[in-house]
């Protein structure tokens, strides 16, 4: 049997699986790999914004939001019985729920840009730009935008520094579970 792995720090433990796998394990591999891309994600977005690249950057947001949005629907086992019986109900105590509102945008960006443009009446408007202290402009201005390490979106604001942090205590949860 084949085994891929996701990154070359969970080779041994994929070689692991092969053996004796237990069902947990299949869903703690894919929560672990997942944290492992949105760290990644996160670290370019932060070279990126750096370097002043805006494609590069908002391209790295983007990652980092599916990676930790696809942690939150492996977590989340309310609608999935199969999930909870084989991990619990409670498997970290961070919130991510917040950001499952710019998931939900992200998942559903065509409609939400018909919206935008719907509502375009010809004012200024940001669209994948760094706005560091912009002030005075209507939330209907932002598309897409970064202030910092906020993430505007269709007049919503969102933190990622405080979803990187949410994405340690993932990190630790998972870790203790394992032990």
């Amino acid at each position: 049997m084949l085994i891929t792995c996701p990154t070359i720090s969970y080779t041994e433990r994929c070689r692991s699986l092969s053996k004796k796998m237990k069902k947990i394990d299949v869903y703690i591999g894919e929560i672990e790999a997942q944290i492992e891309f949105s760290k990644l994600s996160y670290k370019n977005f932060e070279e990126s914004y750096a370097k002043n690249n805006t494609q590069e950057t908002f391209m790295h947001i983007h990652h980092f939001l599916i990676h930790i949005s696809n942690i939150d629907k492996t977590l989340d086992v309310r609608k999935n019985q199969l999930r909870e019986s084989i991990l619990g109900k409670n498997l970290t105590n961070a919130d991510l729920k917040p950001f499952r509102r710019i998931r939900n945008h992200l998942e559903h960006f065509d409609e939400r840009l018909d919206k935008w443009v719907k509502e375009y009446d010809g004012h200024t408007f940001f669209d994948m730009n760094f706005i560091q202290g912009a002030k005075g402009f209507p939330k209907k201005a932002f598309l897409r935008a970064l202030d910092g390490k906020i993430m505007k979106f269709q007049g919503e604001d969102y933190d990622l520094e405080s979803l990187n942090e949410l994405l340690s205590e993932v990190e630790s949860d998972i870790k203790k579970l394992k032990n």
